[in-house]
């Protein structure tokens, strides 16, 4: 089974390198569209600061079709309010909609027939908007629209976002044109104000995590010879280590990113490569120890190495996802496709993760009702009750409570999201290392050899149907007896014998 997972692994690897060789590795937002018919997409969230501009290019435009307006509107809000507001008024045209223009949203129409600006429909008091004509001087014929704040007091989130509105609704127009989006703040920082500080977040982090891999390499040190040390015990070190360099090279790509606004090539890879490897041994790690292999048993069933295998074909889908968005540009049609697919194939690989859990929950349960061993399975029960709370606690408070956050606090502290994320994450590996601690004093590791697991004297089975019932086992009777009495007979006391002269 173990050689069944390096291939899987050695596969996915390999495609994984594939897909970024293909990558472009931009992330100053480039948008090349063809036959784009959306009603609208967003193209930049930016968090600006005084003196911060996001500048927009537009070229090679052209349309097919019945259109009846295209431009673009500028929100001073968050994405996801604004987001809300356009699916508000998806069924009218947002563009020439005199409803939806207030003094944070600015309308700008272009001449579908030329690619130029037009005057805004409406002047947004919270930022400024000019056109710095392009095409010989002319400011009549501009193709780029520069949106800045130039106020402390107007910093805030601003999202531009595209709009096609069409004659008929039943036969969409299209539009082709390459956009270029420039997203800059003093410094110069192309980080939006509430990311900049995410390099300082993930540089510290990994050296947190740098601590804990050198941590357990002295346990494992200190317990090469235990009986408790099995497999899973390096695989957790494998895993930590993936961890460690994973956030070391986010760190290294979003500080290139700060000060170049693209990564560098050489270090976006490596950073890929190692979280797509640390996000499979996170999972397979959690399948493992709640299976409860090599604490509870040595060997897994058909059962568990199936779901295995599912979860890890579920989390290379994952992984690829979570690749396609951040290498693609913000108003791409790829980018909710897979936004949508890596939310739902996450979510099911961590309902998946707990059926092992409730299986070694059920099998421990059983198990206590044995006399022989009900001290030591009722001691794992309440270790894999504990581990089944910890990991239903790290998924709601990485997927839901982060999020919450993130989706509330002002702009500026959005970078708190991502460092809350690492911490409960710390706290996790650190209490599954202390739980599952192959140290020899740890009382959860009474495992049984293998030969003497689950085992039950065979001449103590008798099977009750309606031909046995009334029999007894007289052989197993007799040995009791002889049992008995032998110990009856060491307890008394031994007759004295007088020495005779």
């Amino acid at each position: 089974f173990i050689v069944q997972i390096k291939r899987f692994l050695s596969m996915r690897l390999f495609l994984l390198v594939a897909l970024l060789s293909a990558c472009a590795f931009a992330r100053r937002q480039t948008l090349n569209l063809h036959n784009e018919r959306r009603p609208y997409f967003i193209v930049s969230a930016f968090g600006l600061l005084q003196g911060g501009s996001i500048t927009i290019s537009l070229s090679k435009f052209s349309t097919l079709g019945d259109i009846k307006a295209v431009g673009f509107s500028v929100h001073r809000s968050s994405e996801e309010s604004t987001q809300y507001n356009l699916n508000q008024n998806q069924y009218q045209c947002f563009i020439s909609s005199a409803a939806a223009a207030d003094e944070n949203t600015a309308l700008i129409p272009l001449d579908f027939q030329t690619g130029t600006f037009e005057a805004p429909l409406n002047n947004i008091t919270a930022a400024t908007i000019v056109f710095p004509g392009e095409v010989d001087g002319n400011t009549d014929n501009s193709t780029v629209m520069v949106v800045s704040v130039d106020t402390r007091d107007l910093e805030d989130i601003y999202t531009v976002a595209f709009h096609i509105c069409s004659l008929d609704a039943t036969r969409p127009a299209t539009v082709d044109m390459i956009l270029n989006v420039v997203e800059l703040n003093p410094g110069p920082e192309y980080l939006g104000a509430g990311v900049s500080a995410l390099p300082t977040v993930y540089f510290v982090m990994s050296a947190v995590f740098g601590l804990l891999t050198a941590a357990w390499i002295v346990v494992l040190r200190r317990c090469k010879d235990s009986p408790n040390l099995n497999k899973v015990h390096w695989l957790m070190l494998v895993l930590v280590i993936c961890k460690f360099l994973s956030l070391l090279f986010h760190a290294i790509d979003y500080h290139y990113i700060s000060i170049n606004g693209v990564p560098m090539e050489g270090w976006a890879i490596p950073y890929y490569i190692f979280y797509f490897s640390r996000g499979i041994l996170l999972f397979v790690t959690v399948l493992l120890i709640g299976a409860g292999f090599g604490f509870i048993k040595h060997a897994l069933s058909d059962r568990e190495k199936k779901l295995i295998i599912f979860v890890l074909s579920l989390q290379v889908v994952s992984n690829v996802s979570f690749i396609v968005l951040e290498e693609s540009s913000e108003g791409s049609s790829q980018r909710t496709t897979w936004r949508s697919v890596g939310l739902l194939v996450d979510l099911a690989c961590c309902a998946a993760i707990l059926f092992p859990v409730i299986w070694s929950i059920r099998h421990l349960r059983e198990s206590s009702q044995i006399d022989g061993k009900a001290q030591i399975s009722l001691q794992k029960l309440r270790l894999f009750r504990r581990f089944y709370v910890m990991v239903l606690a790290f998924i709601y408070s990485t997927r839901i409570v982060v999020y919450l956050i993130e989706s509330t606090i002002p702009f500026r502290y959005t970078w708190t999201a991502a460092l809350l994320d690492e911490l409960i994450t710390v706290a996790f590996y650190l209490a599954t290392g202390i739980m599952f601690s192959p140290q020899p004093d740890n009382e959860y590791f009474q495992l049984p050899p293998p030969e003497e697991e689950e085992a039950v004297p065979l001449n103590d089975i008798v099977t009750t149907t309606g031909a046995t019932e009334g029999l007894r086992n007289v052989k197993s009777e007799v040995r009791e007896t002889t049992l008995r009495n032998y110990r009856k007979s060491q307890q008394q006391p031994r007759p004295v014998l007088e020495d005779s002269d």
